[in-house]
This record gives structure tokens, sequence and C-alpha cells, in this order.
């Protein structure tokens, strides 16, 4: 990540209730940098950094952004806002959401999880099996995680994963050794009027992998696999994930188990690795599993971890 030794001085979050700021700011807070933070109505996880030693504030002011060395905003709020305007004032540099993630990425090696559903579950088993493997992963994921109780954690190891968000393009802003793209269904009208819109942007996403890194595809949907096989085509690495198949990475004999979850075989390129089984039911479950254990095999984390 680029620099984020702020000094005496803090970061500050216009909209720090939220999924996508919160979990910035809870990463920062871990590095140890002083944050601070704003919203309309204070959500439980902004009074959890409260509790934690933020300084959080009911409600937008000026006088919130006094000292701040950077002010992250979210996409929701508009430019006239008045503590970005304060801060705009004041010569504090302002950043979107987006524009941060990206340097925080930079120089690392990131993970980011793309796809229209399926995205917050596979994020959150993809930094599971890295944090059980000991690498110490940092990791952003849009929903808290089952047994950690967070969204966020800052590791001291070099992988960095986050849950990539289409919404405004904002996934574009990421560098990424390794992407994932679950599942591609026209989403977010205002933003792309057209389903070709909304698929170019996901083309886009993926040539943002560089050669040496990994492109991680659900081969079951239809669109998302014809995407992987452009980009295979143009000489791209890229992994099959899924229950057909056509898949590198497949789920087989799947089935719910007494637990309420799901059972399945592990394969890969026709080996069965072992048996899975889940917490979460579904086959869809098995599905982001499979893209779990795909980035976690690009990582050289043996099956049985």
């Amino acid at each position: 990540m680029k620099d984020t030794s702020f000094g005496s001085r803090r970061v500050h979050f216009i909209g720090i209730g939220g999924a996508g700021l919160s979990a910035i700011a809870r990463v920062l807070m871990e590095q140890g940098v002083e944050v601070s933070g704003s919203d309309l109505v204070l959500s439980p996880v902004a009074r959890a950094l409260a509790r934690d030693g933020a300084r959080v504030f009911a409600g937008h002011r000026a006088e919130n952004v006094d000292g701040a060395a950077l002010v992250i905003v979210s996409s929701a709020v508009p430019p006239d806002n008045v503590e970005v305007q304060a801060a705009l004032a004041a010569g504090i540099p302002v950043l979107k959401r987006p524009e941060f993630l990206g340097q925080m990425m930079d120089g690392r090696l990131g993970v980011a999880v793309a796809g229209t559903h399926g995205k917050t579950t596979t994020t959150a088993m993809i930094a599971s099996i890295l944090l059980e493997a000991g690498r110490d992963p940092t990791f952003i994921v849009g929903g808290v995680i089952a047994g950690l109780g967070t969204n966020a954690r800052a590791g001291k190891g070099p992988l960095f994963i986050i849950e990539a968000d289409e919404y405004d393009r904002t996934f574009l802003s990421l560098t990424p050794q390794v992407a994932v793209v679950t599942i591609v269904e026209h989403d977010h009208p205002d933003c792309y009027p057209t389903f070709a819109d909304f698929r170019a942007a996901f083309d886009e996403f993926a040539r943002l992998v560089p050669r040496d890194g990994l492109l991680v595809i659900g081969w079951d949907d239809p669109t998302a696999r014809e995407l992987g096989e452009r980009r295979r085509a143009a000489g791209a690495q890229v992994a099959f994930f899924g229950l057909g198949e056509g898949a590198e990475w497949r789920a087989e004999e799947v089935r719910p188990n007494f637990a309420g979850g799901v059972d399945f075989l592990a394969v890969h390129e026709g080996q069965v690795l072992g048996l899975v089984r889940l917490q979460v039911p579904g086959a869809h479950n098995a599905f982001n599993a499979m893209a779990a254990l795909a980035v976690a095999g690009f990582f050289e984390v043996p099956f049985r971890v």
C-alpha cells in the first residue's frame, strides 16, 4: 500500500457508517492511523468504530474535517456536502472511495472479486482460506464474515483481498494480480444503460490483470464464460470454476448436509481434491467456494489447509 503514515493527523471519512467506508476505516485503524468520520445516521458499524477509538460525528459539519490529512468520501456523498467543501477550501485532499482503494492495493498482491451475484460470499471465503493458511491477508468485504465478526482486517502479509464493486465503475481503479468474475447479469442501469455497457466494464476489469496474474471466471454463466474465453484467446491466464463440465475447478455431487449447509466434491482438472462441507446451503455456494479454491490454488495453498 502507498504511504499511510499521516503523522499526528488523521483520515476523515464522510459516510463512515456504510459498509464500504467503514471497512477501509477499520483497516487504517488497525494500521495505527487516527480515524474520524461522520454520517447522517450512525449505523451499528459506525458505533463499533467509535467504541474502538474512532472519532465519529452524527451529522455533517465543516469543523469535523479540521486537522485531517485526507478526506475520503462515499459515492453517495454529493460534491456540495459541507464537509467536502470545507476540506477543499482548507486544501485537504479529497478522494473518492475507489481512488483510495486503488492506492491501498497498489504494490500489494491484490485479489479483486467482482460479479452481479456471489461476490461478498466469495470474497469472505477467499479471505477465510488465506487467513487459515497463515498468509495474514488484509481484506475488505461487503459484509461481516461469520466466525471472524468483522468485514475488514489489516494483515501483515502482502495479500490484499477486496470485494470489487462495479457500481459507477469503481472496480476499474484497482490493480489486481488475481481477479474473480462470478456472474455477469445486467445491474445498475443508472450507471450502465445497456447490457452492452455493463459487459464492456467487466471486459475492462478483466484486462487489469497482468500476464503473470490469474483471471478466475464462472463457467456456468454464459456471459462470464465468454469473457474468460476472450481473455484466454488473448493470452491471459484463465481458470474457469463452477458446476458445469467445462470448468477446471468443479464442484461435483453437490448435496445438502445435516447441518443445513451443502457438501460437494472439489475437483481440479479431473482430479478429486476431497470433500468440502459448507455451513451455508445451496449449489450457488458450492459455486462460490470453487472460485475461492481456484484463488487459493494460485497462491499454492494446499487443499487440506
